[in-house]
């Protein structure tokens, strides 16, 4: 990171590696196998910023109990993330997957690398649900 890039501008140009990356002044969104996520930097004060990932992994799937139990099932299995429906009591849903972690002093390929296996586990969450 150089001097003068922000840390959104540096997710963004890190991102680029892993699908289409675009830059506001507040997040990155992001186009990933089929998915769309936001990556966000938030500043909780005494220096600690996290890094917040929304991703929508599937819009508009039929809310049913398969859909409740496998969204459950593939949650519990993710090693960074949480899955879950955006909606339980209405007909259809989409499913996000959200995860957050403090930035601290992590170097690119460290970023980059937690970004990848955050952003592929909905890829791959998004496979099994559609």
């Amino acid at each position: 990171m150089s001097a003068t890039e922000t840390v959104i501008e540096r997710i963004a140009r890190l991102s680029a590696d892993l699908g289409t990356a675009t830059a506001d002044a507040d997040s990155v969104l992001l186009d990933v196998g089929g998915t769309r996520a936001s990556v966000r930097v938030l500043d909780l004060g005494d220096g600690l910023e996290v890094v917040a990932v929304t991703q929508l992994v599937a819009a508009g799937l039929t809310n049913d109990a398969a859909l409740r139990d496998s969204v459950e099932s593939r949650s519990a299995a993710l090693s960074f993330g949480t899955l879950r429906r955006g909606d339980r009591d209405a007909t259809t849903t989409d499913v996000l997957l959200s995860y957050t972690f403090p930035l601290g002093d992590l170097a690119d390929l460290p970023l980059l690398t937690i970004l990848h296996m955050v952003l592929s586990a909905g890829v791959d969450a998004r496979a099994a649900l559609t």
